[in-house]
């Protein structure tokens, strides 16, 4: 009797067997059906719901992050009267945060993909980073606290800031891939999302410049400006989160995912280190977001004040053709990429920004100025105009990111290819991570060409008539800079130009060398991938039919245990153990 409680059929409930084998069958029966069919068309489709909610999730954290992540620097200068020593100090604090931020990244992923709670392994990470997050930013831009104590209070809010939005930024993204698996419905989810990641961008490009620098700043001055701005940012993370923790509907967790073991550190970075394509993607990426960066994070910024007044709306206008170009390609994204393949997209992106850049460096040493009208107290020359056409022609590579983007989401598939696992959470991981260390690099250059530049002398000025501290007016400073800091703009100028050209045709040629997840590709690794899973679940229903069938033959052979048996089995092993135990200690 003993040996009968080591039997595994005893107490199996036979009908349970007999419809999970059915289910099984049928499983079975529709992979083996749709081998015909594209093998990129799995038969669970992306659903409206989730397409809608994952979307509209970004739209705060996007907000929060352009203001955080691009008019920091604006922030520090226009609002803070800082001397070399402090404004080298924020450089350090910066570009230190960034890296570690950057390289924390991994680990969250990681710890995202090893999280098993009934509600999923990101939405919980998702909602303690949102709210999180939105309590470090309203403390950073509402302390009014000035020289050495703002710097500290900028290293202890820029540190948290690199955890608790990490929290949010892995969990968000990394459950982008999860979502759907189907090329065209991720093509469709990652338009839509970086539709409203636009807005969200346009949006704070539209309302930080016009209304917080510049002569009519909301709240009476650029310090106010900003602690309205931050409070705005940290409410509307928090709201639309919620459309993507309350919203989306997830696949629960599978029985196997659950049993599994949490990864462990080692072998997070083995998944990340084996798959190449992976870390090319990463590479072009990082390259890209560095050297388009230095624009947007205070180059372009700068030298439009500069070289025509403190108007934060003349840089809002500045970038309204690039925007609007990126949009049009993000829209259409899914008809040209299935006309032209992400390959020709990629260069064409490539070439118009080195073309556009080109032009616009040109048209700022050699154009004049030439007065063409005013509209609203602005006066619009010449150059502004044309270089205002060169940054158009450059926005046709704001689809390049987006692209990027998909084809590391693609890696999830190459990682399933080779290994069987997907790591959803951790592959994603270093989507950020390259958003993360492409900033602390470009931060890194912008701040120091404004040291080698001078820039200093002027924003300090502008920061004292903020404050009340001055007579003069913003006029009057930028009319001393475009009078006596002129290689101040040309620094400028070169810098804004030359960088991203350089990073651009890098890029360029890494992609061209090493990226090989094209469409014909992903087409031969879905193939392997269902065949592979058609597979495994044959394995697994002809063994549960011979589980089945075993069972049958004890009942048929009155050889299973009763419930009472088997109780009385379990007694007489807990009493030989505890005999052994007794022997054992005489």
């Amino acid at each position: 009797m003993l040996l009968k409680r080591d039997k595994r059929f005893a107490t199996i409930n036979i009908l349970s067997i007999k419809g999970t084998i059915m289910q099984e069958e049928t499983n079975v029966s529709a992979v083996s059906s749709a081998e015909g069919a594209n093998p990129l068309q799995p038969s669970e489709k992306l659903s409206n719901r989730n397409l809608f909610m994952y979307a509209l999730g970004t739209f705060g954290r996007d907000f929060l992050y352009n203001l955080f992540n691009g008019y920091l620097l604006s922030f520090c200068v226009f609002t803070k009267n800082l001397n070399t020593a402090q404004f080298t100090a924020i450089t350090f604090i910066i570009v230190a945060a960034r890296i570690f931020d950057a390289f924390n990244d991994p680990i969250m992923g990681g710890i995202v993909e090893n999280t098993r709670t009934k509600w999923g392994k990101y939405k919980p990470w998702q909602l303690i980073g949102c709210v999180t997050t939105a309590g470090v930013i309203i403390t950073l831009f509402c302390v009014p606290a000035q020289g050495w104590a703002f710097i500290g209070l900028l290293a202890a809010m820029y540190f948290l800031f690199s955890i608790t939005y990490t929290m949010n930024d892995i969990s968000y993204w990394g459950m982008m891939p999860s979502l759907t698996s189907d090329p065209h419905d991720r093509d469709k989810l990652m338009t839509f999302t970086q539709i409203v990641v636009g807005l969200a961008g346009g949006l704070c490009g539209l309302v930080v410049p016009t209304f917080a620098m510049g002569d009519h700043p909301l709240g009476g001055s650029a310090t106010s400006a900003f602690a309205i701005m931050g409070i705005f940012a940290g409410v509307i993370m928090v709201a639309f989160q919620m459309f993507t923790i309350l919203g989306v509907k997830e696949k629960p967790l599978s029985t196997h995912l659950m049993k599994t073991p949490p990864m462990k550190v080692k072998d997070m970075f083995k998944v990340l280190t084996k798959n190449d394509q992976l870390l090319w993607s990463t590479l072009v990426l990082l390259l890209y977001s560095t050297g388009t960066g230095v624009v947007n994070g205070g180059l372009g910024m700068m030298y439009v004040y500069f070289d025509n007044a403190y108007n934060g709306t003349l840089w809002m206008l500045f970038g309204i053709g690039f925007a609007a170009v990126s949009a049009v390609f993000t829209v259409f994204y899914p008809a040209i990429s299935k006309k032209f393949g992400r390959d020709k997209l990629i260069y064409s992106g490539g070439i118009s920004l080195i073309i556009g850049y080109a032009l616009m460096m040109i048209f700022g040493l050699t154009v004049p100025k030439i007065h063409l009208f005013s509209v609203l107290g602005m006066d619009f020359n010449l150059r502004f105009i044309l270089m205002l056409i060169a940054n158009t022609i450059a926005g046709w590579s704001g689809g390049f990111y987006m692209i990027m983007v998909i084809n590391i989401a693609n890696t999830v598939e190459y990682n399933e290819y080779k290994t069987g696992r997907r790591d959803e959470g951790l592959i994603f991981a270093l989507r950020p991570f390259t958003a993360k260390l492409s900033s602390a690099l470009n931060q890194g250059i912008v701040s120091l060409v404004y040291i080698v530049a001078g820039v200093l002398t002027y924003t300090n000025r502008i920061t004292d008539i903020d404050r009340k501290l001055s007579s003069e007016t913003y006029e009057h400073v930028i009319a001393d800079v475009q009078a006596n800091g002129q290689d101040s703009i040309k620094i400028l100028l070169a810098c804004m130009c030359l960088i991203p050209m350089v990073f651009m045709a890098i890029t360029l040629i890494i992609y061209k060398k090493k990226f090989k997840l094209n469409e014909a590709k992903m087409t031969e690794m879905a193939t392997v991938i269902q065949a592979r899973k058609a597979e495994e679940e044959a394995v697994e229903t002809e063994e549960a039919q011979v589980e089945m069938t075993e069972v049958e033959n004890e009942l048929k052979h009155g050889d299973v245990e009763t419930q009472e048996e088997q109780s009385v089995d379990e007694n007489l092993a807990v009493a030989s153990d505890n005999s052994q135990d007794i022997e054992n200690n005489i």
